[in-house]
């Protein structure tokens, strides 16, 4: 059983780790240190690895000064998973001064000067978007995606959107489409769904219910009897954001999803009935690129992928693309992906 006692929110302000005081060791984002200061108030290794959604090995690993945190992410699930105010780890929005107006500009519904570094980077960001043409289907308007995003990122700031668009996010895990969909979603305002982040606690749920690994994201029984149920709740939320006229952008494999053209064309008649845009995006990465990933992210869920690799390879298509046109995302190197996080963290500084 993970034990732990319950979070008080004054020890980051007043509480001190070996004569260090808190705050200092958030700002300097020393892990080892915080995890040593929770076992000794009562935390089990366990119940942080519960709460930071870290696997327990690599939770004692880092406490043991032999594994050091260097995704964002994993530092935002420490800081929410602790109760830590997210500034003070350094993963807040952070205020900038006043914006520089350059010449350029992306024009709403009113005219409002945008800044340059937004113009610039944005337009870096989408344009590795290569549209992606299948036989029989044409391809992917890249200059209506483009501007689609750049529109509603003005409308967002200034006027409000004008169209609801569902943007399906898909790939391989590791290949960096959930950081391509915050993206998306922080400069356009659109709605993001992340399978993990909607579904997790119910998979869990279900597995341990069947007497299952909750991290098990192979066998059979998950994909025979969780799976189906985790993929129809993901689609239920985004067609209820749909329906409504929320824009969403909704990321998860969708490795069946995608390479089946009945199921993406009862998704093209769905979209069409709600009066909804679609678009497909497929991220992709070499293979040392979602291996770096998924080590970085440090997710129980990805336990079993990283231990058996070469396996785990094997039972996966790299080749795999959507069965229908697409927007194709090459983040070999972690290159797009780059680029898409700093156009998003600009957004943020400039937005707010």
């Amino acid at each position: 059983m993970a034990t732990r006692q319950a979070i008080d929110p004054a020890w980051w302000d007043t509480e001190q780790s070996d004569g260090v005081p808190m705050r200092q060791v958030l700002a300097e984002r020393d892990i080892k240190a915080l995890l040593q200061f929770l076992r000794r108030r009562g935390w089990s290794w366990g119940a942080i690895a519960q709460a930071t959604d870290i696997g327990e090995q690599r939770v004692r690993e880092i406490a043991n000064g032999k594994r050091r945190i260097e995704n964002y992410d994993v530092y935002v699930r420490v800081a929410v998973g602790l109760n830590i105010p997210r500034d003070y780890i350094g993963v807040g929005l952070r205020p900038i001064d006043e914006p520089t107006v350059a010449v350029g500009s992306v024009v709403g519904r009113g005219t409002h000067d945008v800044p340059g570094e937004m113009t610039v980077t944005l337009k870096n960001a989408i344009e590795r978007a290569t549209p992606a043409e299948v036989a029989d289907h044409g391809k992917p308007d890249l200059d209506r995606f483009e501007s689609q995003v750049s529109q509603a990122w003005a409308d967002r700031r200034h006027t409000g959107q004008r169209e609801t668009n569902l943007i399906l996010v898909a790939g391989l895990a590791g290949s960096g489409k959930t950081e391509f969909a915050k993206f998306l979603s922080a400069v356009t305002g659109w709605a993001l769904l992340d399978k993990d982040v909607l579904t997790r606690p119910m998979v869990e749920s279900m597995l341990v219910a069947l007497k299952s690994d909750p991290n098990d994201r192979h066998s059979e029984l998950y994909r025979a009897e969780v799976r189906p149920v985790e993929y129809r709740s993901l689609l239920n939320a985004t067609f209820a954001n749909i329906d409504n006229g929320i824009s969403t952008v909704v990321t998860a494999p969708f490795l069946a999803e995608v390479s089946d053209l009945h199921w993406l064309r009862w998704l093209l008649h769905r979209c069409d009935t709600a009066g909804a845009h679609p678009e497909i995006v497929w991220v992709s990465a070499d293979v040392e690129t979602m291996h770096t990933y998924l080590q970085m992210r440090d997710a129980a869920r990805d336990a079993w992928k990283l231990n058996h690799w070469q396996e785990y390879l094997a039972s996966i298509n790299l080749d795999l693309r959507p069965a229908l046109p697409h927007f194709f995302i090459d983040n070999s190197l972690g290159s797009a992906v780059r680029l898409a996080d700093e156009a998003r963290r600009i957004s943020e500084w400039i937005g707010k």
